[in-house]
């Protein structure tokens, strides 16, 4: 089924509107991703960059702690030195003096006495019997004369076992002071958690991200990148310190994505604002740019009507300014050349007037005209082939003065007609020709098969699209009959006893001009029971038929 046509003003409106928000579709869908996706970029890159920098300033604090605790172990390792005590004093002030908490130095021997406490007392799982595998004794012997960390009762131990002949001979206990290490990355707005190698949570800024055993989130401990927690989204990234402490830095998402949302719904609104001003300047713009197509479509209606003293006076651009001219041009002409028909007409012999009666109407003419007019601009070949069997038409039904030609000669003549009925209805009009070549040399009176197409044309598209038209000539007896079969629209049974009356009678009152020349020169010229018949159904199509005696 064929696509409904558009008006002029319609297509310009769509196109309007098209090639303007388009482009602003693809800009405000192109700024939203860019701006979600720099959005992205920038929270990961500002995430992982805190992140590796409050571990740069926490490793900071553990490599004075570790080296304090190294120091340490060299003096309580010679026990030669009467001034042991005040050197670990000196060592201690030394290692903290640029952090406002000294911590806590607790030293032990093998067997759990205390050889030195910066504080008033130690603890009892570092001297009671039975905690001497367990804790952070446990780690002073798994690694002889090494510096780790541990996390034990809450607290940051750093851990070292001075062995002597592969024997236990002191362990040294350093409790890192908790705000020394909160200070790394307080005034974080990003969340952050500092825990040990297991998971075990030492500091943090947001509770929310821990479980109930007081450990990391398990869907954060082992995953860096987005993860959702209790229907909120964070990206979160870890990273493993050498000093055995892990850093945890994650920012909220679900906050900034309900800003997002906000900004991406203001933009929504203002491009709904933009749309319904663009369809409304549409509007405004398409009518006031086909204003003047529509005075050419008003001029050719009223010319289609038959009124041929309309005219096109347009002076808004060159290009309709040339068209208003040539239509006026086309007009005047046309008008001359219904003028010089009606004047031979009237003076001319009775064959020849019905000729050009039956023949030559200006609503063909102009049509024919007006098609080689716009051929000749889009196709020059089908204009043409329009002029040429225009001309040679014309020639035909002029020129030629005798009443009586050969059915031959007017087969061709007929061609060259429905050559340009060819090219002006393209794939509307169809016709098929059938005639015995046995009656090719009969003679017929001349144009007498051309207007029964001509009235096809006329009456046979009202309502419908499409046309198909059948000739066919056959000899039956001692006659030469014709017909000519549509199926157009055809006529209800009023007309048509209507029409078959008009054509017995001897003055025709009607407008089936074309059918009652025929019907009545054949009269004249043969003197018998010859001339037309007609038959008709509504909605079905016409059938008429010409009976003429055959004679050569």
């Amino acid at each position: 089924m064929a696509s409904e046509i558009k008006s002029f003003q319609e297509n310009i409106r769509k196109s309007f509107i098209w090639y303007s928000l388009t482009p602003v579709i693809i800009i405000v869908i192109t700024a939203v991703v860019i701006f979600i996706s720099a959005w992205g970029i920038s929270l990961r890159m500002s995430t992982i960059n805190e992140n590796e920098d409050i571990k740069n300033r926490i490793d900071s604090a553990m490599n004075t702690y570790y080296s304090m605790v190294d120091k340490v172990s060299d003096i309580v390792v010679d026990s030669e030195d009467n001034n042991q005590e005040d050197k670990i004093f000196a060592t201690l002030y030394r290692a903290t003096s640029n952090y406002d908490e000294l911590g806590e130095l607790i030293i032990l021997d093998g067997s759990g006495d205390t050889v030195f406490t910066s504080g008033e007392s130690t603890y009892p799982f570092l001297t009671q019997r039975g905690m001497n595998n367990w804790g952070v004794w446990k780690m002073a012997k798994r690694h002889p004369d090494e510096t780790n960390t541990i996390l034990f009762e809450g607290k940051l131990f750093i851990v070292k076992g001075v062995y002597e002949n592969d024997k236990l001979k002191y362990g040294i206990f350093y409790i890192v002071p908790s705000e020394v290490i909160r200070n790394q990355f307080k005034g974080e707005e990003k969340s952050v958690l500092i825990t040990d190698s297991l998971g075990w949570v030492y500091l943090y800024n947001n509770k929310a991200l821990l479980d109930d055993f007081g450990r990391v989130d398990p869907q954060l401990e082992n995953a860096s990148g987005y993860t959702i927690i209790d229907g909120h989204i964070y990206y979160g990234k870890r990273i493993d310190s050498k000093k055995g402490i892990s850093v945890y830095t994650i920012s909220d998402v679900h906050r900034s994505i309900r800003t997002i949302e906000v900004i991406v719904l203001i933009i929504v609104i203002i491009f709904i604002g933009i749309i319904l001003i663009s369809y409304r300047n549409a509007d405004n713009s398409s009518r006031e740019y086909t204003k003047d197509v529509k005075k050419i479509e008003q001029a050719f209606e009223a010319v289609q009507q038959g009124d041929l003293n309309v005219s096109l006076n347009i002076d808004s651009s060159t290009e309709f300014q040339t068209i208003g001219r040539d239509f006026n041009q086309m007009l005047e002409g046309l008008k001359e050349e219904i003028a010089q028909n009606q004047e031979l007409a009237e003076n001319a012999a009775f064959s020849q007037v019905k000729q050009l009666e039956s023949q030559f109407n200006p609503h063909f003419l102009f049509n024919t005209l007006d098609n080689i007019r716009f051929m000749a601009k889009i196709d020059a070949k089908a204009a043409d082939k329009m002029i040429v069997s225009l001309s040679g038409l014309l020639r035909y039904s002029i020129r030629e003065t005798r009443d009586e030609v050969t059915v031959q000669e007017d087969l061709h003549n007929l061609q060259l007609y429905l050559n340009i009925l060819q090219i002006r209805f393209n794939k509307r009009f169809s016709y098929s020709i059938d005639v015995a070549e046995e009656i090719y040399d009969c003679l017929i009176p001349k144009l007498v098969i051309q207007p029964l197409i001509e009235n096809a044309i006329k009456y046979g598209f009202e309502g419908r699209e499409t046309l198909d038209v059948k000739i066919r000539g056959t000899q039956h007896q001692d006659n030469i009959i014709f017909v000519c079969e549509d199926n157009g629209a055809g006529m209800d049974q009023a007309l048509l006893v209507e029409l078959k009356q008009q054509l017995e009678g001897e003055k025709n009152e009607s407008s089936h001009l074309g059918l009652y020349n025929i019907h009545r020169r054949i009269q004249l010229m043969y003197k018998g029971d010859y001339g037309l018949n007609i038959e008709s159904e509504k909605d079905k199509g016409t059938l008429v038929r010409v009976t003429i005696p055959k004679h050569r």
